[in-house]
């Protein structure tokens, strides 16, 4: 559960950080191209899967270590997208992948 809750996260940063204008790619991806046509719906969309993402913290860790673990998972994430999101490493497949295989080691450890 803690790991689809880092993905929202990460995916809510991700979607902030592509429509806000600050940023220029010389060579965007496909879904970057849909995200820049309707950034108002992505920011949306991000804010909703950051609550999302923060009601779920805090039903699962409690009030006080919940909104701690948003800070720092907030700060993970920005710090990951704004590294590597000009170098364009973060692509679905990377992203399924890393996902999917955490899942696994917090299944089954």
């Amino acid at each position: 559960m803690i790991t689809t809750t880092f993905l929202l996260l990460l995916i809510s940063f991700e979607c902030w950080y592509l429509t806000s204008g600050q940023i220029r790619l010389m060579h965007p991806s496909v879904y970057i191209q849909h995200i820049a046509k309707k950034p108002l719906l992505v920011r949306i969309a991000g804010a909703f899967l950051f609550l999302l993402a923060t009601a779920s913290f805090i039903f699962n860790l409690g009030l006080a270590s919940g909104i701690a673990a948003v800070i720092f998972g907030l700060m993970a994430a920005g710090s990951l997208i704004v590294v590597l999101q000009p170098f364009q490493y973060l692509r679905i497949k990377v992203v399924a992948g890393l996902y999917f295989s955490f899942l696994l080691l917090e299944i089954f450890i």
